[in-house]
């Protein structure tokens, strides 16, 4: 179950980066693409939740769930406070990228 977690984050975050260069470069966002981002990241957290409930005790994949809830708060925050057309605050999108991607590196890193 975490392989797939860590492939659906993978996803998640290379349409991700797309949306980053949309903001950074063309000053706009995508409602759409957002939306397949958000959710192969939803069904990611479901398979790491699902291996943190059923699998062994494995620290780096409950603190690897603690920054994927951290960064699906900021997420919903950008989807909250988002202007249709705009790109969003990129200081905020930094902030939901660094623990999404220090999220990432700790399950890769606890994948046995």
């Amino acid at each position: 179950m975490i392989l797939t977690a860590i492939i659906l984050y993978a996803l998640a975050a290379s349409i991700g980066i797309f949306l980053i260069v949309l903001g950074v470069r063309y000053h706009r966002s995508s409602l759409k693409t957002g939306l397949v981002h958000a959710s192969l990241a939803l069904i990611a957290s479901g398979f790491l939740a699902a291996q943190i409930i059923n699998g062994s005790l494995n620290k780096f994949n409950n603190v690897a769930a603690l920054l994927m809830v951290l960064a699906l708060v900021g997420g919903a925050m950008l989807f909250g406070l988002r202007e249709p057309g705009k790109a969003p605050p990129m200081v905020m999108v930094a902030i939901h990228a660094i623990m999404a991607f220090a999220g990432l590196s700790l399950l890769i890193v606890g994948y046995q």
